[in-house]
């Protein structure tokens, strides 16, 4: 006759798993507060994902990382050539390199936050294969490749002040107590990148068309905003388009806080300031929207 095991006591059974953890699925959860819980509770991915971000950037080129100070140094002294040398545009009492510089270092913090925002959703499809991603994860993550082309871009308009200052001996870089105003213009140009990304990420995960479209939305930005040109310098219609240009005030305090040039417009502030609040509420309302329809998918 053979022996029948007997079940172990509850008490036991329970002992042995007193010490795990015990994780709790409940249902998507709908709203803009969930999506920060969410950034919260695995704000531990975000580093990892900004570093794939990264890696993507030189990831099958002959060259590697040195496409990273490359290419940042390669478009700063283009664009000198031809608008400084070429075109003689005016820079006021900076040499056109470090304003073009500066300019370029806050245009580029918005222009690569958009970039890896739109691309953020599609980039993190690829990496869970079809698993559900937080995207405030994935846009939180779109920050560190864009600091570090800001970085980059920093470096090479810190670079040429200590040039001029040991050739001319004269150093551009405004009082240290304007520096504050400066950063300021920074973290709006961040925040209007993630903003529109915010619209155009949910859209081209489905579609490369709107990153054809943001392509050239961004080129005609660059040239209504005074980066290429002072504010000052530019006449008619396209100085009125440019005062009223959102992107101008940001600019604007960072030429003011880091090189002391350029006066404040109130029709730049005011447009700026508004159009910020607008792009961020309805962004978090337009990527949570789609969030919703893609959890539902799943």
């Amino acid at each position: 006759m053979t022996a029948t095991a007997l079940p172990e006591p509850a008490e036991r059974v329970a002992s042995q798993f007193e010490n795990e953890r015990i994780r709790v699925l409940g249902p998507w959860q709908h709203g803009i507060v969930p999506r920060f819980r969410e950034l919260w509770r695995y704000r531990n991915v975000v580093p990892w994902m900004g570093k794939e971000f990264i890696v993507k950037r030189y990831r099958r080129t002959y060259l590697g990382l040195l496409w990273i100070p490359l290419r940042p140094g390669m478009d700063i002294l283009t664009q000198t050539f031809i608008f400084g040398g070429v075109l003689q545009v005016g820079s006021g009492d900076r040499p056109y390199f470090i304003f073009i510089a500066f300019g370029r270092a806050g245009w580029m913090i918005f222009d690569r936050a958009l970039h890896w925002s739109a691309r953020s959703v599609r980039f993190a499809n690829a990496i869970v294969r079809g698993l559900h991603c937080p995207r405030m994860l994935i846009q939180s993550a779109t920050i560190f490749p864009t600091m570090m082309d800001f970085v980059l871009y920093s470096l090479i308009a810190i670079i040429g002040l200590f040039y001029f200052l040991i050739v001319k001996g004269a150093w551009y870089l405004a009082p240290p107590q304007q520096t504050i105003i400066g950063f300021a213009g920074l973290a709006m140009m961040i925040l209007y990148g993630i903003g529109v990304g915010l619209f155009i990420a949910p859209i081209a995960a489905n579609t490369k068309e709107v990153r054809y479209v943001i392509t050239y939305f961004t080129s005609f930005l660059y040239f209504v905003t005074p980066i290429v040109k002072p504010l000052g310098d530019m006449q008619g219609l396209y100085h009125t388009i440019a005062l009223w240009n959102p992107l101008t005030a940001p600019i604007e305090l960072v030429n003011y806080g880091f090189l002391g040039t350029n006066d404040l417009a109130p029709q730049s502030v005011l447009s700026s300031l508004a159009g910020l609040v607008v792009i961020i509420c309805a962004g978090l309302w337009f990527s949570n929207r789609f969030e919703r329809v893609a959890v539902a998918r799943l």
